[in-house]
């Protein structure tokens, strides 16, 4: 359609009269009487037939074919009509139309449309209404869209409501990418995120932000959003799970794409699917990477909602993909359906995105036409692997963070894939099958001392029902249900007139049911009931006497029953049969507990006579003399078997091939046959039981179990899982504990490790060439097995924090301590170059402990040996104040002196990032007089402070010659001439004019101020700075990192080239695992490679001027009725929390409303209405700061207490100003200048809100109403008071409700620091507490 701003003053005129009486259909006689207003009849006539022609007319004929022709304006064209009527120019104008408005008839008011867009651009005027009921939003989204891109309406679209703009910018860019179309992303910027900063922190536009950050994440492949803080919304779930697709990370990106689609769904008109096919494509690839059964059925399921009729781009972009990897087919797309689908130019992306699946599957052949139109969009070009001369594939590579996804998926052909299903289902547990096909389910719930029998139904859905209990009539009728033995034979023994099942007369027939479970039908928990033998102990005491017992008391207590059970946990039941002769032998033995020492022979005899027929554990093996002895070993036998990386791990007392033990359980001895003679095989329980203790301690001590918990096998099958990391450092244990375990492999499954590659195995040769320094080695790893130092530090950024590097299939190193800490310097100071590492010589410094250890093979080269010497030299000489500084230094600014002098004077070039104010500029005046001697030195500085420098270098070094290049007649001369003695200052816009000149000499001195300025390497004032020459290189910045880590590499490439690498090493070594990873080992090798060459010192630092602050606890009792309902609450939850009746989030939902009670009970129960102890006790304080001329800032989490308080005050008729997070920025302003102006005594803050940012030194007291979590959190806000500036003492109080969670928290503050600070700023936790912490916290003093 054509462009408003393109059409004539007349056509204008008559598009706005028309878009003015948008709700009205006009005659063409109509609308010339109208229009006879504005222009002459015959000109109305030309413009009328010129519009017409040019389609902007909606043309409705009443009565269908016959009767007069009328016409509307398209809607496309209202919102320009409309905003151009309403400028001042046109005031005239407007004033005719408002009178024919009201001549035409009473009964007509303006369009709401029409009064919706006044409202924007002239919200003064009459006609202006920002109700947007009744507004006609799809044509006003279409009259937004035609102007979009259109920069004079950029003031109309900042003005929007933040929520209609949001929709509008996603209408907006949905079409752009999918048509692929080239983006203004500067100009969207601008209107997004520069348009909206006063409001940035609104939800509105938080939202907002998610969405654009989004589309410029897919447009440009960066991320410009902090998502840790973003609103988690469908946009920016979905930028977390890209780029975790991009990394490899597929679980972490099916469950941010599962939570992304879940936020679709609450406004998508089409649920299970997104609107945009761009979106499907990443979401079908994360279900397809994911490869599990669920993501599958997702992935059908997604498909299915992509249509049937193909007139979706996503059919076309998800059938391939459902074809191949749910199906096992071949995609039934063809070529020729593929460009009548994708004729259309709005179709761009899922054209292209569809050719390259349908290539790479094979449907298609490489010779396909792509596309007439190359990709413009990043994602597009990555994914189709389009390169251009802008950028290189690699380019692309480092901004997603890994390859491209569609050459990740491993593709065979359809009848191979077919065949392979085949066979993996032929071999799946045949069980399994039978079991999924069942449409019923059989399972028992123990419920008290009950058996319920539940019957459980297949929906249609697959999901089973909640069950349905069964009588005992109805069990023993059960029909068309799958029952096993043991089933029958419950069933089979239970009476008829038994009202319920009684586990104490059933429960031997569940002996090893594998459909046994407790809890509700929500919650089951499998139950295991195993069978336990009854067994006799024979214990002989110190006084020789014999005293006899049994593991199953119940035996002696009632000899009468068949079997006997107890309940070890919840989940796990020990039943005992003992057998006939088992009942006389105990019933006879047990009638006496203490036995003579006299009965020792008896004893023996009855132990050999009874040995076999039941089970006896006693402590008197050397009696048992008659038979031959064999002392088993209590070393303890581990198997390991393998697969995927997992080890499946077993114990057991391993005798002979035959014959084995669960450790620490079973018989002391045995009687075993060896060669036809029997022996007695005695086993050392209590030390087969110690050594499984050791083994579970070397479990904790590797961090695989927890403090406490503990592995005891009741079989010799019973498996531990352990993952390989885990394990490589179990199998490092083990070997240290051979004397407890000893490993069993598999064949083909054991992992060949090397502990400890110490330093003495390393060979480092640090040579010189073109300026650098070269790092060449190698590492002894075995026998002849030698891996280049280049090659080990690739594979240990492979294994990434993992302790074990993997250098071969099956084969592990770890290093000692000191080699890694040797190569993670080296990785820190050296950069790659092709075949090699090399190192820049101001990073020589970071190895000088290593060099100068004589027990490491380090061999260097002249030139390094020459730099060391003139290092240490510098660092023994102490420079000297000059005496002609006309000044007098305070004790730090004299250390950054000489901290200067001693680093430059052997090449290192230095960053000085003093606080403002510290005095940065004396300390470099010092430096240039120290050097003046030397040679000529440059000061480049911004403009605005290069009158600064020329009064400060005459103030206090009048010695040294100053020159103002700005000001010079002969710049040139100036330059050339410059000499020893000599400064010349600069502007930075000058240093561009002027590169040639003075990049052509040498200076002793160059520094730039506010160096910060060039924090941006393409720009040309960057690229001159870094041709300067110079003995010693000095910046100046009091922020040098403002907004990326990537502004600190420029700054530091002009101090010292090459430390740094280059600016795509910096990327990918230090900036992307440290912004995008929060990477703590990179943080902290960049600190160490940096601090020696930069120096900060704050204000807190080294000045001593800020006055006393006194804290003060003031406890608040709290009424009895207060205390009465307090309590009453306390106790609920303490014992919801002992029975585990609670999830952890409604615990703390929970505990926060205590805190709610001890500040107010009327927070929590809206009916109290006694007045609050706190309340009244802040108000008593409040009035006496008041009367003696006080002021304070009163904090308080809960903004429904500032309510109460608010209240209070207002009674009491105390002054105050209020801030809260809805308080805007402007507002805020407000606020704070009338506090510091003394207007009001009083400052009620929100801590989210206030306690950071503000700047309110008129305060002498600080009130905190409530306690918070985190001591650091009520610190800074106390901070808001006690600063620079504050000439005052001051006092901060805080208010604790005694006998409550309150004193709890603050017992955190001063004993519990650790729990303390891992409570996230905002009251969430960032761990979970346990339930004894919580126990804790609810407990009655």
């Amino acid at each position: 359609m054509i462009k408003f701003s393109s059409l004539s003053s007349e056509e204008k005129a008559l598009t706005m009269l028309m878009a003015y009486f948008n709700n009205i259909s006009l005659s063409k006689p109509r609308l010339a009487k109208l229009s006879a207003q504005v222009m002459l009849p015959a000109l109305y006539e030309r413009v009328f037939n010129k519009l017409k022609t040019s389609r902007i007319f909606k043309i409705e004929q009443r009565y269908h074919y016959s009767g007069s022709t009328s016409y509307k304006l398209k809607q496309e064209m209202v919102v320009p009509a409309i905003i151009e009527l309403f400028k001042p120019e046109n005031k005239t104008l407007l004033t005719s139309f408002r009178a024919l408005f009201k001549n035409y008839g009473k009964s007509y008011s303006v369009d709401s449309l029409v009064r919706f867009i006044v409202s924007i651009v002239s919200p003064k005027e009459v006609e202006a209404s920002k109700r947007e009921y009744g507004v006609d939003v799809e044509s006003f989204y279409k009259g937004c869209l035609n102007i979009f891109e259109e920069k004079e309406y950029k003031g109309f679209f900042i003005s929007l409501p933040d929520k209609i703009f949001s929709s509008l910018l996603n209408i907006y860019l949905l079409d752009c990418c999918k048509a692929d179309k080239v983006v203004d992303w500067t100009y969207l910027t601008e209107l997004t995120i520069a348009g909206r900063a006063e409001k940035r922190d609104t939800v509105p536009v938080r939202e907002l932000q998610g969405v654009f950050a989004f589309y410029y994440y897919l447009g440009t492949g960066e991320i410009n959003i902090d998502l840790q803080h973003a609103i988690a919304n469908s946009f920016t779930l979905q930028i977390l799970a890209i780029n975790a697709l991009y990394k490899g990370n597929y679980p972490e990106a099916y469950k941010l794409y599962t939570k992304a689609l879940a936020e679709n769904n609450k406004v998508a008109p089409k649920k299970g699917i997104f609107v945009n096919p761009v979106c499907n494509y990443y979401y079908a690839l994360t279900l397809i990477l994911t490869n599990t059964e669920a993501s599958f059925k997702k992935l059908n399921t997604l498909f299915g909602k992509s249509g049937t009729f193909r007139n979706m781009d996503s059919y076309f972009l998800l059938e391939p993909l459902k074809s191949y990897f749910c199906d096992s087919r071949e995609p039934s797309i063809s070529e020729k359906e593929y460009f009548a689908e994708f004729i259309s130019i709005d179709k761009i992306a899922a054209a292209w995105l569809t050719l390259v699946i349908c290539q790479h599957l094979g449907v298609f052949s490489k010779s396909i036409d792509p596309p007439s139109v190359h990709p413009n969009w990043a994602f597009l070009r990555y994914e189709t692997r389009f390169s251009n001369n802008r950028e290189s594939l690699s380019t692309l590579q480092s901004l997603f963070g890994g390859s491209p996804l569609l050459s990740r998926l491993e593709i065979k052909s359809a009848w191979e894939v077919r065949l392979e299903k085949l066979i993996d289902s032929a071999n799946a547990d045949n069980d399994k099958d039978e079991q999924d096909s069942k449409e019923t389910k059989f399972l028992y719930l123990l419920r008290y001392n009950y058996i319920v029998p539940i019957l459980k139904r297949r929906l249609k859905k697959g999901n089973w029902s909640m069950g349905k209990e069964l009588s005992i009539h109805a069990l023993k009728t059960l029909e068309n249900v799958e029952l096993d033995a043991g089933d029958r034979s419950l069933i089979s023994a239970l009476d008829e007139w038994d009202h319920k099942i009684h586990l104490s007369s059933y429960i031997k027939y569940l002996i090893n049911c594998d459909h046994v479970y407790t809890g509700d039908t929500f919650d089951l928990q499998a139950v295991s009931i195993h069978e336990e033998k009854p067994c006799l102990i024979i214990e002989k005491k110190r006084d020789h006497t014999f005293k006899v017992s049994t593991n199953l008391p119940e035996l002696v207590k009632d000899n009468s029953s068949s079997f006997y059970y107890k309940k070890n946990s919840d989940t796990d039941y020990s039943v005992f049969i003992p057998s006939g002769y088992e009942r006389k032998v105990y019933k006879e033995i047990l009638s006496q507990e203490i036995y003579p020492a006299e009965a020792e022979p008896l004893f023996v005899k009855l132990i050999s006579t009874l040995g076999g027929k039941t089970e006896i554990h006693s402590n008197m093996v050397a009696e048992l003399d008659n038979l031959e002895r064999l002392n088993v070993s209590p070393r303890i036998t581990l198997r390991i078997v393998s697969a995927n990386d997992i080890f499946r791990v077993t114990a057991s007392i391993h005798v002979s091939n035959s014959l084995s033990f669960v450790p620490g359980k079973g018989n002391v001895t045995t009687i075993s046959e060896q060669s036809g003679k029997k022996i007695q095989l005695v086993r050392n329980l209590k030390q087969e039981h110690e050594y499984l203790k050791i083994i579970n301690s070397g479990l904790v001590e590797i961090g695989f179990f927890d403090e406490g918990e503990e592995w005891m096998p009741d079989s010799i099958t019973d498996a531990l899982s352990i993952p390989l990391q885990s394990m490589l450092a179990f199998l490092q244990w083990c070997k240290s504990h051979e004397d407890v375990c000893v490993m069993e492999w598999v064949e083909g499954d054991k992992i060949s490790y090397h502990p400890s590659i110490s330093c003495q195995q390393v060979h480092i040769y640090l040579g010189q060439k073109n300026g650098w320094f070269e790092v060449e080695g190698n590492v002894e790893i075995n026998d002849g097995q030698i891996l280049s130092l280049h090659k080990l530090l690739e594979l240990m950024h492979q294994s990434g924090k993992e302790r074990f590097i993997r250098i071969g299939d099956k084969e592990f190193i770890t290093l000692s301590s000191q080699l890694s800490r040797l190569l993670k310097r080296i990785d820190a100071v050296t950069n790659e170059n092709r075949t090699h590492l090399q190192m820049a010589p101001a990073a020589v410094t970071l190895l000088g402990e290593f060099l100068d250890d004589d027990s490491l093979d380090i061999k260097c080269n002249a030139a390094i040996h020459d730099l060391r010497q003139r290092i240490e030299e510098s660092s023994k000489e102490t420079p000297s104040v000059p005496n002609t500084l006309q000044a007098h230094l305070r004790d730090y600014q004299e250390e950054g002196f000489e901290w200067m002098s001693k680093l430059t004077s052997w090449g290192a070039g230095v960053c000085l990032a003093d606080d403002m104010g510290l005095g940065k500029t004396i300390q470099t005046i010092t430096l240039l007089l120290e050097q003046e001697a030397k040679g000529a030195s440059l000061i480049v500085a911004p403009a605005s402070v290069v009158p600064n420098w020329r009064n400060e270098l005459k103030r206090f070094a009048p010695s040294l010659k100053v020159t103002l290049l700005n000001q010079s007649e002969d710049r040139t001369k100036d330059i050339e001439e410059a000499k020893a003695g000599e400064v010349l200052v600069i502007t930075y816009a000058l240093l561009t004019l002027l590169q040639k000149e003075l990049t052509s000499r040498e200076w002793n001195i160059i520094c730039l101020d506010e160096a910060h300025t060039i924090k941006n390497a393409n720009t040309k004032m960057s690229k001159a700075a870094m041709l300067l020459h110079a003995q010693r290189k000095v910046i100046l910045t009091g922020t040098p990192i403002q907004n990326h880590l990537s502004e600190l590499w420029n700054l530091f490439q002009f101090i010292n080239p090459g430390l740094l690498g280059s600016a795509e090493q910096f990327k990918k070594k230090f900036i992307q695992p440290i912004e995008n990873d929060h990477s703590k080992e990179r943080q902290s090798q960049l600190r160490r490679l940096i601090s020696p060459f930069l120096l900060r010192r704050t204000k807190g630092d080294v000045i001593d001027e800020l006055p006393k602050k006194n804290e003060i606890k003031l406890p608040v009792e709290l009424s009895s009725d207060e205390m009465a309902m307090y309590e009453i609450r306390r106790r609920e939850i303490e014992e919801r929390v002992r029975e585990g009746e609670t999830d952890r989030m409604s615990m703390l939902a929970e505990i926060t409303r205590l805190r709610q009670m001890a500040c107010s009970c009327s927070l929590v129960d809206k009916k109290w209405k006694l007045p609050s102890s706190k309340v009244l006790s802040f108000i008593d304080l409040a009035e006496g700061l008041n009367d003696s001329g006080n002021r304070a800032l009163v904090f308080s989490q809960f903004t429904s207490f500032f309510g109460e308080i608010r209240k209070a005050m207002d009674k009491a008729k105390l002054p105050y100003l209020y801030l809260d997070g809805s308080t805007t920025m402007m507002k805020r302003e407000q606020l704070v200048k009338e506090f510091q102006s003394g207007k009001c005594p009083f400052f009620l803050i929100s801590l989210k809100a206030g306690g950071l940012g503000l700047n309110l030194t008129g305060a002498n007291y600080v009130v905190h109403l409530d306690p918070w979590w985190n001591p650091a959190i009520e610190q800074q806000a106390t901070d808001r008071a006690y600063r620079i500036g504050q000439q005052q003492d001051v006092t901060v109080y805080h208010l604790i409700s005694q006998h409550t969670i309150e004193e709890k928290i603050l017992r955190l503050h001063r004993t519990k620091r650790i729990l303390a600070d891992s409570l996230l700023e905002g009251g969430e936790m960032s761990h979970a507490m346990t339930q004894e912490e919580l126990l804790e916290l609810l407990q009655e003093e």
